[in-house]
Order: C-alpha cells, then sequence, then structure tokens
C-alpha cells in the first residue's frame, strides 16, 4: 500500500486536519481582536499619553497565542495551543499607564497652577 493511501486512512492524519482548520478560524478570531487592541491603544495614546496596561498585558498574551497557533498548524510542533494548554502569559509585566492611576496620586505636572 501506498504511503499516500496509508496516510489517507489514517484516523491521526484527519484529527490533525480537523484541529489545523479550527486553529485556522481561532487565527481569523486572534488577527481581529489584534487589530481591535492597536486601534484601541492609538485611542489610548491620542487621548491619554499613555498605551493602556491591561490592554498590552492581553495584546502580548494574546500574540503569544498567536505564535503557539502558527507553530501548531505549521507543523512545528505537536502541542495543541490554548485551550489544551494553558492560556499563554504575556512575556512582560504591563507597567501602570497614566490610565491606570488613580486621581490621587497626581503629580505636580497634573495639578492646576496656584494663583
Amino acid at each position: 500500500m501506498s504511503r499516500f493511501a496509508e496516510n489517507l486512512g489514517s484516523a491521526d492524519f484527519w484529527l490533525r486536519l480537523l484541529y489545523t482548520l479550527l486553529f485556522g478560524v481561532a487565527w481569523q478570531v486572534t488577527e481581529l481582536l489584534l487589530l481591535a487592541i492597536a486601534l484601541l491603544q492609538l485611542g489610548f495614546l491620542l487621548f491619554t499619553g499613555a498605551p493602556h496596561a491591561r490592554l498590552t498585558a492581553f495584546g502580548t498574551s494574546l500574540s503569544q497565542y498567536a505564535r503557539q497557533i502558527g507553530r501548531y498548524v505549521s507543523q512545528a510542533t505537536e502541542q495543541k495551543p490554548w485551550p489544551f494548554l494553558e492560556w499563554p502569559a504575556p512575556d512582560v509585566p504591563a507597567a501602570p499607564s497614566q490610565s491606570d492611576k488613580p486621581d490621587a496620586q497626581a503629580t505636580a505636572s497634573d495639578k492646576p497652577p496656584q494663583p
């Protein structure tokens, strides 16, 4: 029997194909979410002068998830991404942005001038 016919009849091949298609859909959703995060971050930069820390952390972990999907569908690894693994943590801890600061911690430059 030829290798092609052997692979075509393999349950592993069909399962891998199914997972690849499902993760392809997850990739498309991830792309849209990353675009939305990028646009929101531009808005935060425009209005506050700094990116939003929690969006930065989520964007970082979402891009790690996209990396995991890419490695799985390109056959670089057999490890299936989330929900088969834990959700990836951001690489770098998010630094607090100006939008996350409470008003009580306003700096001297944030206070109005005294008469």
